[in-house]
């Protein structure tokens, strides 16, 4: 266990000090998105509730969770496998799930500016006061884990750069436009309503909702540990096939 856990520090650091280019790069890119949803359906709806004001905050700090776990981190990845620079780190004496645990925790560190700034700014600009629940940094480490894990899979499994890069596209439509993330689920067909039951990030945007907000119909336990399921599942499935790889 010492030795996994010097390892998982040292491949922190490692990936911290490889990707700090990026962290200015998508710092903007979520202020951008939290400044484009959070003020854009403002424009585009007039007179905005309360309750859907809170749809929107939570949804797009969720959705900013959705890009960095499952756009940023598998698109990462898969040019890593293009470019023959995963099979060269994974040809060290490492732990595979120390490396995948590196990656989802500089993720999440990534990611957590993002979430913040989206709660405090959607909160200043509709004026309205967020309620904190003590669950709200597990809900987003378990948020970003769950993500990042299907992330980490989909790249990972991917046979193709191309294949990895449409498919985040096509999951950032269906999270916007067919998922209960920016609504609530009652709004949805009863088809999406079904299959929004396996979507990581209906449980990642329950949670949310829940741990900030008083808005009814939230499940902060069963959300809790359906995120904590994805999560182990998928960085189990993507630890496999990377040994089996490197």
């Amino acid at each position: 266990m010492t030795a996994f856990l010097r390892q998982y520090r040292d491949l922190v650091s490692m990936e911290l000090r490889s990707m700090r280019a990026e962290v200015p790069m998508v710092a903007v890119i979520q202020a951008g998105f939290t400044l484009g949803f959070v003020l854009g359906f403002g424009y585009l709806i007039p007179d905005i509730r309360e309750q859907t004001a809170l749809y929107i905050i939570t949804g797009t700090a969720t959705q900013g969770l959705v890009t960095i776990g499952l756009v940023m981190l598998p698109q990462i990845l898969a040019q890593s496998k293009h470019e023959g620079r995963l099979d060269y780190f994974l040809a060290m004496p490492i732990s595979r799930e120390a490396y995948l645990l590196a990656l989802v925790t500089v993720v999440g560190l990534m990611a957590l500016p993002g979430i913040v700034f989206c709660l405090l700014f959607g909160a200043w600009h509709y004026g309205i006061a967020l309620q904190l629940s003590p669950l709200f940094p597990a809900v987003i480490v378990l948020g970003i884990a769950s993500l990042a894990g299907v992330g980490i899979a989909l790249a990972v499994y991917s046979p193709h750069q191309q294949v990895t890069n449409a498919a985040t596209q096509l999951i950032i439509f269906y999270v916007l436009f067919f998922a209960p993330v920016l609504m609530p689920r009652e709004q949805l067909p009863a088809l999406l309503r079904e299959t929004a039951r396996f979507a990581p990030p209906s449980y990642a945007a329950d949670a949310v909702r829940a741990s900030v907000t008083d808005l009814p119909g939230t499940h902060l336990g069963a959300s809790l540990a359906a995120m904590a399921l994805f999560a182990a599942g998928s960085i189990a499935l993507s630890a496999v096939a990377i040994r089996r790889r490197g």
